[in-house]
């Protein structure tokens, strides 16, 4: 993450250039050419990413959807690597875009398809970034809270939080929402399986591992399931 002020430098340093600057496809075409080493095109495509990303916020502090959207997007086809783009891109579009799009006494159902137009749109942007920049945790969580609090979607939060769980580094907590999430759709079974699968890799001296939790809940499920 770029601190403010060497955002606002990188912006007005790059500003005159926006018509030339790195776009889709920019960079590999670049390092086909030869001549520029690959640490000074990452160099470029950071500084060409932080100086958008500027531009998105300001954006965002007019409250305009549309042009915030633009710069989100030359954002990540300038430099697609870092987490933090796509993930805060991903709450401005879910959860601020629908504010600015309603009015304070827009109906409920109004309000609801907003919301789950946005929804979708903020998981189909981060599919993008599954897709471009890899796989992460933290973009398979990211889905699997929209997809359960704002779409009330239990199925695919379940297989979204599974997904996280098994990318490397994951956070304890991905299994343990995975389990929870089978048990609420009534498959105490597979919830049971899932924990004894977990237990033996979760570490006793790391209190964010919460093994003694994942114990006590397959004691409880053994209780449930009989078995």
């Amino acid at each position: 993450m770029w601190p403010p002020l060497l955002l606002l430098a990188a912006g007005w340093v790059l500003r005159p250039l926006e018509p030339r600057l790195l776009g889709p496809g920019d960079v590999p075409r670049l390092a086909a050419a030869g001549g520029i080493p690959v640490a000074v095109l990452g160099g470029m495509r950071s500084a060409a990413a932080g100086a958008y990303w500027l531009r998105a916020n300001l954006a965002w502090e007019r409250q305009d959807p549309v042009e915030t959207r633009v710069w989100l997007e030359r954002t990540v086809a300038a430099d697609e690597r870092p987490l933090y783009f796509w993930l805060n891109a991903a709450r401005m579009i879910a959860h601020d875009f629908p504010a600015w799009r309603l009015t304070a006494d827009a109906p409920l159902a109004l309000r609801q398809r907003v919301e789950r137009e946005q929804a979708e749109a903020a998981l189909a942007w981060l599919d993008t970034g599954v897709r471009r920049r890899g796989p992460a945790a933290g973009l398979y969580l990211e889905m699997a809270d929209l997809r359960l609090r704002v779409l009330g979607d239990r199925e695919g939060a379940a297989r979204l939080f599974r997904l996280a769980a098994e990318q490397p580094g994951a956070p304890w907590q991905a299994a343990r929402l995975h389990a929870e999430m089978l048990r609420l759709l009534g498959r105490p079974a597979e919830a049971l399986a899932w924990l004894r699968q977990i237990l033996p890799g979760l570490p006793a001296d790391d209190p964010a591992a919460r093994r003694e939790v994942v114990v006590q809940r397959i004691a409880e499920l053994e209780r449930l399931t009989g078995g």
